[in-house]
């Protein structure tokens, strides 16, 4: 499956891989990952990932390049964990000499520059590129173990969100005999201060139901101010509300800084993605999320609405 890809990477010598805005442990990992498991198997090429990372993962996993726009004119951009270009953190990416795409996402159409591998069911993007580095062979260390298994761990919400578990977990067992240390990228995931119980105490007392059985949370910008979060980190946290008896589904609203809304779903049960997708997003069938062009009560109905449709499809399925 990633022969074509392979033979591209090998055919340049300067290579820069971008994740997309808002980094998560997948976007990060997958980043990371690549650039250590090229360098090492190729080390006469220069390999860079940039953009802002995880910081709280950087003097564990591995920080981020800094890069002139002169290298990215000459190199091949790696786009991992995003539909394309206009959802890349670093938007020098269009200036790159070719492109190939390693993504899990729902397919948009827009990324027309160059090959790309793109699976779905894939639980996440560190899956595809674990994948790769078997098909292809390459060896890894226990650095780019860590890397790979931080973006299965935290895309799959801590391994709740997987559709194949035997082909998931025989994977995860292979990256720890490979060197990745759980203990320790859990121990770092679970660091938390004052600021977030304070925030936590703020979803329990403000979260609302809807009329069919989901839980969800508006996060405008200045709540996300007081607690000093971003639109992403707020809407993060929608497994705050995870798994509470008789509402098999939560949802989190986010108010970006110009007036947009980051929507992150999950689900015990009903699919979510189709929702996601309808409105422009995607992700796992339990867990999605989409960025829309308004934030307001009309819309947050709509979205709702929605899920609460979702919710009554799967009762009578189950029924």
């Amino acid at each position: 499956m990633f022969e074509k890809l392979k033979s591209i990477i090998e055919e340049h010598n300067s290579i820069v891989i971008f994740g997309h805005k808002d980094p998560d442990g997948d976007c990060y990992g997958s980043q990371i990952a690549l650039r250590e498991i090229i360098k090492l198997n190729y080390p006469e090429k220069k390999v860079y990932a940039v953009g802002s990372g995880l910081r709280r993962f950087h003097a564990y996993i591995g920080r981020m390049d800094n890069i002139d726009d002169v290298v990215i004119d000459h190199s091949l951009a790696v786009l991992v964990d995003g539909n394309d270009l206009y959802r890349m953190e670093d938007q020098r990416v269009w200036n790159a000499k070719s492109f190939i795409k390693i993504d899990h996402h729902v397919e948009n159409g827009r990324f027309t520059q160059g090959e790309f591998v793109v699976r779905e069911n894939a639980n996440s993007t560190c899956q595809l590129i674990t994948q790769m580095a078997i098909e292809s062979g390459w060896k890894i260390n226990p650095n780019i173990a860590d890397a790979l298994y931080l973006g299965i761990m935290t895309d799959t919400g801590r391994f709740q969100y997987i559709e194949d578990f035997p082909t998931s977990f025989k994977e995860v067992a292979w990256l720890c005999e490979q060197g990745a240390q759980p203990r320790e990228i859990n121990t770092i995931l679970n660091r938390s201060n004052e600021n977030s119980l304070a925030f936590k105490a703020y979803v329990y007392s403000h979260y609302q139901k809807s009329e069919k059985g989901a839980l969800y949370l508006v996060l405008d910008k200045k709540t996300l101010a007081k607690y000093r979060l971003t639109a992403s980190q707020g809407s993060n946290m929608v497994n705050l509300l995870a798994n509470i008896n008789g509402y098999p589904v939560w949802v989190f609203f986010a108010e970006t800084e110009n007036g947009f809304a980051h929507i992150e779903f999950r689900s015990n049960g009903p699919l979510v993605q189709p929702v996601a997708k309808k409105i422009g997003g995607g992700g796992h069938m339990h867990a999605s999320g989409v960025t829309v062009p308004e934030f307001n009560d009309r819309m947050i109905k709509e979205v709702i609405d929605l899920v609460d449709e979702a919710i009554v499809e799967y009762q009578k399925e189950q029924q």
